[in-house]
């Protein structure tokens, strides 16, 4: 308890010397008592759409594989957002239809871009998936594709992912990248 008090003590100062910053250099340009309310009410919000990611991730975090076992295919394109934003990367979503092949395109730098295909499913992950990654890259011009899956993989589509340099991701792989506090986080991903 006293981690997560003195983590949110930090994170309250920081936010005040924002807040007492922006004060100021709006007190330059505003009455007082404008910069005091404007830039109070811009560094609350600032601060509470801060906490509320950090919440959101942590509750990603927490609800862990089972949860995703039971989600809609959607809603594991979400989670596997969150946790991917978590993990530092920039997350966009595709189109809902007519995706091409991929669900998210992740970003590092200004060229590290890698598709996923997310696959929620309650059996192995076949070659489709694979095939829809390998055409997502060409078709997304990134430098890595991915499956990734709540699941596992068949033999054929562990064999054209070796051959196509698709990285697959099964259950185990989200939970020691994504979910282990501390994990890598990236392994086997541009980055």
């Amino acid at each position: 308890m006293t981690r997560v008090a003195r983590w949110l003590g930090m994170e309250m100062v920081t936010w005040l010397i924002a807040g007492g910053v922006l004060v100021a250099v709006l007190a330059l340009f505003a009455p007082l008592v404008v910069a005091l309310v404007v830039g109070g009410a811009v560094t609350l919000a600032l601060a509470l759409g801060s906490w509320s990611r950090r919440g959101r991730d942590g509750l990603a975090r927490r609800r862990g594989l089972a949860a995703a076992d039971r989600m809609t295919g959607e809603e594991f394109e979400d989670w596997l957002a969150i946790l991917f934003r978590a993990a530092g990367w920039r997350v966009r979503h595709t189109r809902a239809t007519g995706d091409f092949g991929a669900d998210l395109v992740l970003g590092h730098g200004p060229r590290d871009e890698v598709v996923v295909q997310a696959k929620r499913q309650g059996r192995p992950v076949g070659v489709a998936a694979v095939q829809q990654a390998a055409a997502a890259r060409l078709h997304y011009g990134t430098d890595e594709a991915m499956v990734v899956t709540n699941s596992t993989f068949t033999p054929a589509a562990l064999e054209l992912a070796a051959s196509t340099g698709v990285v697959l991701w099964d259950r185990d792989d989200i939970a020691r990248e994504l979910l282990a506090p501390g994990g890598r986080r990236t392994a086997g991903v541009a980055g």
